[in-house]
């Protein structure tokens, strides 16, 4: 698969152990010891940027945080990073036995930041670079990806994942007055990654809803997330956390709504705050009664531009692709004996 002249192969965790994506099971819910309330004392005056009232982590997690070692996990939102995202997918249809391979790079850049620690937040802008598509039904998925090729969205993102405000919608007048630009509008730029209020460990998780475009529908998911392993890294770089998401969503074209789920993994520099790469599955329903799906598996690349250089997003060179073996030199054939 090839982007911009240069071909695109399925990219490697690079550092980060690679594992399955999870079996589809849901955490089980348990019962949330009820918030103490002390209605006798008036409240003392705060600043009004921290007038949230503190939450337990039993009211943030769905999983109860289990004892050990646990992590705050926020996302770093370094002033003026140039994120470089890479998806690599293969799209199966029905009907169609040959899956469809797709790539696609996009844009993020991050400005304007204020605040520090959980009260990060900065201006995400997302633009659309590169995409290609092959056969069966890459004109399908380009003629999808060209009505908003050219439409560049802001919003503001806080260092838990969170959306921020209205998002505003840029490009030629065309493609702004489309309803794919207003759907936009509801899109959020950071692949729906959530994080808690509170230090987390193995085996705790959260839920969080967000809205992505997926296959030229909005999307609009639930999702549960799991902390399934913090790992120190060997090489000293701080620790590298693994969580899985299982969940449902809605797709709607405006004028269909199919449903769905998806589960995936995620691998994520803590220390720094950084995501590294995402694996997901979507399956999507198209005939309710025949059991008729789409099944997309993505692989979405986190990268960062430094300089003329594209490295992973803690700063290291992402590894060279090893040499082909030189193919064996065919024996030149003796002459032929006159006669």
């Amino acid at each position: 698969m090839c982007l911009g002249g240069s071909c695109t192969q399925e990219p490697a965790p690079s550092g980060l152990a690679n594992r399955a994506t999870p079996a589809n099971e849901k955490p089980k819910p348990v019962e949330s010891a009820p918030a103490s309330a002390n209605s006798s004392q008036a409240p003392a005056a705060k600043d009004p940027a921290s007038a949230a009232p503190k939450v337990s982590a039993d009211e943030v997690l769905l999983v109860e945080n289990p004892d050990g070692p646990k992590t705050r996990l926020l996302l770093g939102l370094e002033e003026g990073s140039i994120y470089r995202m890479t998806t690599v997918g293969a799209l199966r249809l029905p009907l169609v036995q040959q899956p469809t391979g797709f790539a696609r790079e996009e844009q993020l850049t991050v400005s304007a930041c204020t605040g520090e620690g959980e009260a990060r937040s900065c201006t995400l802008e997302h633009r659309y670079r590169n995409f290609d598509a092959e056969p069966p039904a890459g004109a399908y998925l380009k003629r999808d990806e060209q009505a908003v090729a050219a439409l560049v969205t802001r919003h503001s993102l806080r260092a838990d994942g969170t959306r921020a405000g209205a998002t505003t919608v840029e490009g030629p007048a065309p493609a702004l007055e489309s309803e794919n630009a207003r759907e936009l509008a509801d899109v959020e730029r950071f692949y729906c990654i959530r994080f808690p209020e509170v230090p987390v460990g193995v085996g705790a998780a959260w839920e969080a809803t967000c809205t992505l475009r997926t296959d030229g529908r909005l999307a609009r998911r639930k999702v549960t997330w799991e902390v399934a392993k913090i790992d120190e890294d060997p090489d000293g770089g701080g620790k590298r956390v693994e969580l899985r998401e299982v969940g449902t969503f809605e797709a709607s074209d405006g004028k269909n709504t199919r449903s769905g789920t998806f589960g995936g993994t995620l691998f994520f520099f803590a220390d720094i705050g950084e995501p590294h790469l995402l694996r997901e599955e979507i399956s999507t329903s198209v005939a309710q009664e025949g059991g008729i799906r789409t099944v997309a598996r993505l692989n979405y690349q986190f990268a960062k531009r430094r300089g003329d250089e594209v490295v992973r997003t803690d700063g290291e060179p992402f590894p060279e692709k090893p040499e082909e073996p030189a193919a064996a030199e065919k024996p030149t054939p003796a002459p032929a004996a006159a006669g």
